[in-house]
């Protein structure tokens, strides 16, 4: 496994993190997550905010689907990053290097998400 650092300097260069990696609280999961199983996931919650006029949101589950649709592995990796105002939950290739997908968002005070 890479370190946290690296992983965390892996995503900055796909999202744009401003600060530096001691700006923000890291969990690294030491499971791994079945790439079909995401999807399935993915498209009923796409499907459900569709419904329910959420087009952000869903706008955001149709694009971490198309990277999850288009890795070839078949198990990813997981990490959460916490920071000011900010939340982001993004899948790793099974040997940790490369983002495949993401979803972010902001959070209140109480790191509660508020804008999805």
């Amino acid at each position: 496994m890479e370190t946290i650092e690296d992983i965390f300097n892996l995503i900055k260069q796909t999202v744009h993190l401003s600060g530096k990696i001691g700006d923000y609280k890291i969990r690294i999961s030491k499971s791994t997550f079945e790439r079909k199983h995401l999807i399935n996931i993915y498209k009923i919650r796409e499907g459900i905010a569709t419904r329910q006029e959420n087009h952000k949101l869903a706008k955001k589950m149709h694009q971490l689907l198309i990277g999850l649709e288009d890795y070839s592995g078949d198990l990813l990796k997981g990490a959460d990053i916490f920071g000011d105002n900010y939340f982001g939950m993004f899948y790793l290739s099974q040997n940790w290097d490369e983002v495949i997908g993401y979803l972010e968002s902001e959070t209140d005070e109480n790191g509660n998400v508020i804008n999805c």
